[in-house]
């Protein structure tokens, strides 16, 4: 089987995914791109995650081509591929459906830098990109222009999704973006939160691409 190690990591991931509610159901969807070779593993559309095997992890070349695979790919394929394309420093691209992050997106708020952990790994607030019908080549540069250089964006009405180097780095930031927005909506009934003033948000974001940018660490290669 053709990357059969990436295709079960992508698998071990998109099931992380599902068990720390990050998606419920068939919501979301992940993909890997194979550094040496530059071809993306991506989970199927409407994927059981619980039941996903790397077996069932489809691979394509990098405009989108089915070079091994039974089931038909994810339908934010478009998606996948273009930011991977556009960001050549990011191997990893994590479609989520969080709940308090999603009501940032609801509400169209862009989720200020209130904790350390988070704004190390996020570099500054996290904008929303504006509703548009997904799945589309006009979403996906939507998103690529939203994003920009930034490990997270949040979709209006919709989700969010956060990039990165792997996909152990890749789910860290999708946890800390939730983990933010959660706190947020918490301190807000309790008073006025305070972000982390920019500069020091730079600061943190500086030395985790230091530590983390170049360096993180490696997959777990796993069989569960």
């Amino acid at each position: 089987m053709l990357l059969a190690d990436l295709r079960a990591d992508v698998a071990h991931y998109a099931r992380k995914m599902y068990e720390s509610q990050l998606v419920r159901a068939t919501q979301g969807n992940l993909s890997a791109r194979d550094p040496e070779t530059r071809l993306i593993c991506i989970t199927p559309s409407g994927a059981d995650y619980q039941r996903l095997s790397a077996e069932d992890i489809i691979v394509l070349d990098e405009q989108g081509t089915i070079v091994e695979g039974k089931w038909k790919p994810s339908v934010e394929t478009p998606l996948h591929t273009y930011i991977l394309k556009q960001r050549q420093n990011i191997n990893c691209v994590m479609h989520t459906h969080p709940l308090y992050t999603s009501a940032f997106g609801v509400a169209y708020q862009p989720l200020p830098m209130i904790l350390q952990e988070s704004a190390a790994c996020l570099g500054g607030d996290v904008p929303i990109v504006p509703y548009q019908e997904s799945g589309t080549q006009a979403f996906a540069e939507l998103v690529a222009q939203t994003l920009g250089d930034r490990s997270a964006v949040i979709w209006g009405n919709h989700g969010a999704m956060v990039v990165g180097i792997n996909l152990a780095l890749t789910f860290s930031i999708a946890h800390a973006l939730e983990d933010t927005a959660r706190i947020y909506t918490i301190a807000r009934q309790l008073g006025t939160p305070v972000p982390i003033p920019p500069e020091e948000v730079a600061k943190l974001h500086a030395s985790w691409r230091e530590s983390y940018g170049q360096t993180a660490l490696d997959t777990p290669r796993t069989t569960d």
